[in-house]
């Protein structure tokens, strides 16, 4: 009774009934008008043959013929009567069309009730079966609701209901991957702000001790009070820097910066890279030698300097003072290359594959670097359609660049 009282269902019902009562009542109707019009040229014909019969034979009791004429094979007198003048064969049956008629008329009316009463039921166990599809649908969006993602897409059939499966599978793998990207998202954001609570705990301290000092001893010497200040300046630099520099590696994990594509020379990457390095440079006394060539590669140029800067100012900061950082690049049909080879201690052999992870410093080399910038450097050349790879000696250290060419 629960389904009987759904709107769609009934209304098909009330519609079903309305169109076999129509249907039966015109067919009655056109049955009945024909049954008139034959009944009506039955009777002229008896009145005809009455009259003929009259005519021919007007010695037989008129009574008799009149009935035996009307009554047809119902009467076995009158059949008598009208077999013994020869009448009977000519006769119309009156009564027998009348009863085969009304025979025609049940078995119709019948067969019609029947095949409505079948068309019903079969319309009843199809809506029935339509409607568990959709309550199982429904079901499903419910535990979608609830991060249920395992809908079962297997042995659909070609009607609509399967197509509306496959087009809420759809929906349901781009609601699960909005989901997912969300949540690494989260995680990411998550990951970064533990990052920076970390790595700027040590720094964020020694700035708080040294403004203590400087506010508790009124009595400083100057020069020592300049260090302070030169110590806390430079604390605060580092924590900007790396602050920044973690929000742009977020962003990249995060899926939310758009890279431009356009045509790059990074020929005028390397000379931004440099110009932008050269103080640091000259406070260290150390001189680029570069091997430059015209080459192009696809992609963001702002983002390509910020990848090559962090390479060459790890170079300029693992360098001994007074040494060189070479630069060179090459150009052909499969790919874009930069190397940058610093003279540095080098990098130990089990630091090497770590040297790419976020936060890695090696253990060979004091320094205040906490490995973020060759994380982030790494994290864009890769989006850029290229690889970097390292290769140290106790010599110093070459980061090799290559960007692939499409064809």
């Amino acid at each position: 009774m629960e389904r009987f009282w759904n709107k769609d269902i009934r209304r098909m019902t009330i519609r079903l009934l309305l169109i076999m009562i129509a249907g039966g009542a015109f067919f009655n109707l056109a049955f009945f008008a024909y049954l008139q019009k034959s009944r009506h040229a039955e009777y002229e014909t008896m009145t005809s043959l009455a009259q003929a019969v009259m005519e021919t034979y007007p010695e037989m009791p008129q009574e008799e013929i009149i009935k035996a004429i009307a009554n047809g094979s119902a009467n076995e007198k009158g059949r008598g009567l009208l077999k013994q003048y020869g009448i009977i064969e000519s006769m119309p049956a009156a009564y027998e069309k009348g009863q085969e008629s009304q025979r025609v008329l049940w078995t119709i009316n019948g067969i019609m009730c029947m095949t409505f009463l079948a068309i019903f039921v079969v319309l009843w166990l199809s809506w029935k079966k339509r409607n568990e599809k959709l309550t199982k649908l429904c079901h499903y969006v419910d535990r979608v609701s609830l991060g249920d993602y395992g809908l079962d897409v297997q042995n659909n059939q070609e009607d609509e209901l399967s197509g509306l499966k496959n087009e809420l599978y759809k929906l349901v793998v781009s609601h699960r991957e909005q989901a997912q990207l969300a949540k690494s998202g989260k995680e990411t954001l998550v990951k970064s702000l533990e990052d920076i609570s970390h790595q700027l705990k040590t720094p964020l301290t020694s700035a708080v001790v040294l403004a203590d000092n400087l506010l508790e001893n009124e009595d400083m010497a100057p020069e020592v009070r300049k260090r302070f200040v030169q110590e806390i300046s430079r604390q605060l630099i580092g924590m900007k820097w790396l602050v920044v520099t973690l929000l742009k590696l977020s962003r990249l994990d995060a899926g939310v910066v758009e890279l431009q594509r356009t045509a790059v020379s990074l020929k005028n990457v390397m000379d931004e890279v440099l110009q932008n390095l050269e103080m640091n440079a000259e406070w260290k006394q150390i001189q680029f030698q570069t091997k430059l060539v015209e080459a192009k590669v696809t992609g963001d140029e702002k983002w390509l300097v910020e990848a090559f800067q962090n390479i060459v100012k790890n170079a300029l900061e693992y360098s001994p003072q007074g040494e060189s950082v070479e630069i060179t690049m090459e150009d052909n049909d499969v790919y874009a290359q930069v190397r940058i080879r610093d003279h540095g201690p080098g990098i130990p052999q089990e630091d090497q594959k770590h040297i790419f992870e976020r936060f890695y410093r090696t253990s060979k080399v004091e320094n205040e670097n906490v490995g973020i910038g060759l994380a982030l450097a790494k994290e864009i050349i890769e989006k850029h359609n290229g690889y970097v790879t390292v290769d140290s000696d106790d010599t110093g250290t070459t980061f090799t660049v290559r960007f692939l060419k499409t064809f």
